[in-house]
């Protein structure tokens, strides 16, 4: 009597249909769009977290979610976001002149009341950095006065607005004593990563990655471009350059202030500085790789446990 073939095991049977879409969808790249090709790798991308937490599943030796690694850009990010966090706010009129580069906020405290829900509140109206004036600067005099430059160039467009609009007898304007700002001098190339976490945690309504009111940081390049007057010029006039009347608004003061309003639901303002500290923490905490039994301990290698040097007996 012949025996049948012994039918594969089911997870075999899975790999290798696994294997074999992954064959069919590198037949058909030549006939995707680029649209189609773009989502396809992103489905894929996301495919291999969940493959890898499968392959992780299968081993019976418990691996952390992430390793802490100080020299990692987004792991330094975080970390001297964290530091930024722990310098006092400051008047912005009170800033003075000083040596570094590095990251800073913005915060507004004002009666404002497009500003309302974020004003006196642990979420700042911009963050930015501040490049040194040289990639190999050692030292914060080496650096250059860049942060202070920074923030001064702020303060000179908030006063100037807030000007106009005392001359001009507009309602709710922008006043410089109701800003305040923290400020971190950071190594060299430290300040990039930091500027990205905290755009990201925070989204900023003056930033123009938001794409809400953008515009506080520019500078009047406007010739031989056609370059729109910015959200943040539109609410609050008063810039000479960005008062030409060759510029058209970018969007119309209605929109603005729609598109302020709908940002400010959807990102709720941090009142606590602890919160915001809890969260930075929260992003550098591992699995903490627990059995649900007491472990007995009769199966580690020796590699595993004995300190180099020591004897192996």
């Amino acid at each position: 009597m012949v025996k049948a073939p012994k039918r594969p095991s089911r997870q075999i049977e899975l790999v290798a249909d696994i294997r074999a879409a992954v064959r069919e969808i590198e037949s058909l790249a030549p006939t995707l769009s680029k649209v189609a090709s773009k989502r396809t790798r992103e489905m894929l991308q996301d495919l291999l977290v969940e493959v890898d937490r499968a392959s992780s599943s299968l081993d019976p030796v418990k691996e952390p979610a992430g390793w802490f690694d100080p020299a990692d850009p987004y792991t330094a990010g975080r970390l001297v976001a964290t530091a930024l966090l722990a310098q006092p706010r400051v008047s912005l009129e009170l800033i003075s002149r000083s040596y570094g580069a590095g990251v800073y906020a913005i915060y507004y405290k004002g009666d404002h009341p497009v500003y309302a829900p974020i004003s006196g509140s642990e979420t700042p109206i911009y963050v930015g950095k501040a490049d040194p004036a040289s990639g190999s600067a050692k030292t914060p005099r080496e650096q250059g006065q860049k942060l202070y430059g920074r923030l001064a160039d702020h303060r000179k467009m908030i006063r100037t607005v807030s000007q106009y609009a005392l001359n001009e007898k507009l309602e709710h304007a922008l006043r410089i004593e109701d800003f305040e700002c923290r400020r971190l001098v950071t190594a060299t190339n430290a300040q990039m990563f930091a500027e990205r976490h905290l755009i990201d945690l925070f989204q900023p309504l003056w930033n123009s990655d938001t794409k809400v009111c953008w515009g506080i940081s520019k500078h009047g390049d406007t010739e031989g471009r056609n370059n729109d007057r910015s959200p943040w010029d539109v609410l609050h006039p008063g810039r000479k350059w960005a008062m030409a009347e060759k510029l058209d608004d970018s969007r119309p003061l209605e929109r603005i202030l729609r598109d302020v309003s709908a940002h400010l639901e959807a990102v709720p303002a941090f009142r606590d500085r602890d919160e915001i500290i809890e969260r930075f923490l929260d992003a550098f905490a591992q699995n903490p790789m627990a059995s649900e039994v007491s472990v007995i301990d009769d199966d580690v290698a020796p590699e595993d446990i004995l300190d180099e040097g020591d004897p192996i007996t």
